[in-house]
């Protein structure tokens, strides 16, 4: 039976569709127990219902909006065309089928009817909202409380004043809450006021900061210049064409925090977190690092402070708890896992976040309470922000199911066999190694039989391909000049490529581990082949080196075969960023043997 527990909110849990087609979202308690069967096509976040339980925004299958409550039981049946996620103040803005919006309280059913063009989040009792005349504010009930009159209208700010953009001159301004005017239209952009009363302000392409009385703290100066976080500062972006920073700056317009490398745009539990590119760590309010830069992949906190993160350096190999586990999980020790706002690291031990079709991890980490890991059997795990396993996703043996599977082992669901096929996660980054060999039969084929199929091949020209610069495919393929810069030239006999891997310059930036991954990958690939060889082919020729293609980096293997010599050649090259490896098995013949006609 599904659990009906209420002291927490069940997790949102994706689940694949068949061939990969659109995730269905299950529901699944914090006891490990199925709430909901994986028949809703979105699930917003979970909000107390002032009555014990929690509500949350949803739509069935066919994209219809509802509300749902902790038990997986509709509130409002799906009847909408859009539902949002409930504010602070308990409400959810929605959208009826006709376009118009209004507004749900926690019971699921509308407290503010459906009657408007434009609604917005209620701030200090009062919203920005638009009907046919323009744009006013509206309060609890719904009334509006400043007429519509204004060509748009932002938020209300803790100081009584929000910025409007007049009808006629399409300047900015800010009013009060009785509507009257405080600061003249004037700007061609506003913010709402900060906490110290300092609002961001744009005239012509450039930000400034202006007083509660419209009078300039800074004149504009900064290309940008974003809204105060709720500690007193702003994020900016300053400097001049050449010497561009990142900072935040104070309602004194001080600039209190100074990066000339990336810095995220807000603070997220009294965080905010910078980077160089290769390492990430997070200054508190007064630009102080409170974590060091020791990771290599970071993410924003939550608001229930957790992120997901990949450690830079090795683990503690002299700590056996760590020891035993890097050994059995983590190829050179590093790691994905959670980090929190106190520093402390919690590793996972799968291979990676999951991520998309293009390699970018999904989602945003634990904004709905559980961050998805690809497991080592092709699984998926929703992991909480204690590092632990909730449940796991994962496709039957034949492809035929999927499983959705607790921590204790329990399947808590699993699709009917008709339904279609599934497939495996693979991993977009931390690849086991046998999933980079592409030579035919692999990996069940051995190497070594490949190699005797070379050998008895007839010799005829060949130069491996490259995956940066070259054009062609095909390594018997005629190379134009272009495509053999270093005047190489040409060997004679057999070859095929037996592993390979593309590394995209975009990725390695924001995953720098990537290389190093892939270098250990294709070592282990490269000493299990050598040893393969050698056990079929005896002893390779001690000192001697073969190249069949120069790049940025290159090592061979050579042992003599009757007339021929076998290389196991390994490659590396990097061009405007991007960097390939690849591995090559070939069987070459002398040059006058494969003259002969």
């Amino acid at each position: 039976m599904p659990s009906s527990t209420t002291a927490r909110p069940p997790y949102v849990v994706p689940c694949a569709g068949p061939d990969g087609s659109g995730a269905r979202y299950a529901l699944v308690g914090a006891d490990g127990r199925l709430v909901r069967a994986p028949d809703l096509s979105a699930v917003g976040a979970f909000h107390p219902d002032g009555r014990g339980g929690f509500v949350a925004p949803a739509a069935d299958p066919e994209g219809r909006c509802g509300y749902l409550d902790h038990r997986g039981a509709w509130l409002a049946e799906p009847a909408l065309r859009y539902t949002e996620a409930f504010e602070d103040d308990g409400l959810s803005r929605f959208q009826a089928e006709d376009g118009r919006w209004g507004y749900a309280g926690t019971g699921g059913t509308p407290v503010i009817p459906a009657t408007l063009t434009e609604a917005h989040v209620f701030r200090h009792g009062l919203a920005a909202a638009r009907t046919e005349d323009g744009t006013g504010h509206i309060d609890a009930t719904g009334s509006f409380a400043i007429r519509p009159q204004y060509a748009a209208a932002g938020q209300f700010a803790p100081n009584g004043l929000a910025a409007v953009e007049a009808a006629d001159s399409g300047r900015c301004g800010y009013i009060d809450r009785a509507g009257r005017t405080v600061v003249e239209p004037r700007f061609d952009g506003a913010r709402p006021f900060g906490p110290d009363g300092a609002a961001p302000v744009r005239v012509g392409d450039l930000w400034g900061l202006i007083d509660e009385q419209g009078e300039w703290i800074v004149e504009p100066s900064f290309p940008m210049l974003n809204a105060f976080h709720a500690n007193g500062l702003a994020y900016v972006l300053g400097g001049t064409v050449g010497h561009r920073f990142r900072g935040f700056l104070n309602a004194r317009g001080k600039v209190v925090i100074k990066a000339k490398d990336r810095l995220s745009d807000e603070f997220r539990c009294g965080l905010v977190r910078f980077d160089n590119g290769y390492a990430h760590g997070y200054l508190d309010a007064a630009g102080e690092e409170v974590i060091e830069q020791e990771y290599e992949w970071a993410e924003d906190f939550d608001a229930a402070g957790a992120a997901v993160a990949h450690y830079l350096d090795p683990l503690d190999e002299d700590d056996p708890e760590e020891a035993r586990a890097t050994a059995a999980d983590r190829p050179s020790g590093r790691a994905w896992g959670v980090l929190r706002p106190d520093g402390r690291f919690i590793p996972v031990h799968h291979l990676e976040p999951l991520t998309d079709a293009e390699g970018w991890v999904c989602g945003f980490g634990f904004g709905t309470g559980l961050a998805a890991f690809v497991t080592r059997d092709g699984g998926v795990a929703h992991v909480d922000r204690d590092g632990m396993d909730v449940c796991r996703v994962e496709a039957t043996a034949d492809g035929a199911a999927l499983r959705l599977v607790n921590r204790a082992g329990t399947t808590l669901w699993e699709t009917a066999a008709a339904e279609g096929t599934f497939e495996s996660v693979e991993p977009a980054h931390c690849q086991e190694a046998h999933s980079y060999l592409v030579y035919p039969g692999a990996p069940e084929r051995d190497v070594a039989d490949l190699a005797g199929e070379l050998l008895a091949a007839e010799p005829r020209p060949f130069e491996p391909c490259s995956l940066i610069f070259d054009d062609r495919e095909d390594p018997y393929e005629p190379a134009e000049p272009e495509d053999d810069p270093d005047g190489d030239g040409t060997s004679f006999g057999a070859m095929s490529v037996v592993a390979q891997t593309f590394l995209y310059a975009e990725h390695q930036h924001d995953f720098p581990f990537l290389q190093d991954w892939a270098n250990e990958r294709f070592g282990e690939i490269e000493a299990d082949m050598t040893g393969r060889l050698t056990a079929r082919f005896g002893d390779p020729l001690p000192g001697a080196e073969l190249c069949l293609r120069s790049g940025d980096g290159e090592s061979s293997t050579v042992w003599q075969i009757g007339a021929r010599q076998l290389v196991l050649q390994s490659y590396l090259l990097v061009g405007d960023g991007d960097m390939e490896i690849q591995l090559w098995l070939a069987a070459v013949a002398p040059s006058e043997a494969a003259a002969q006609p």
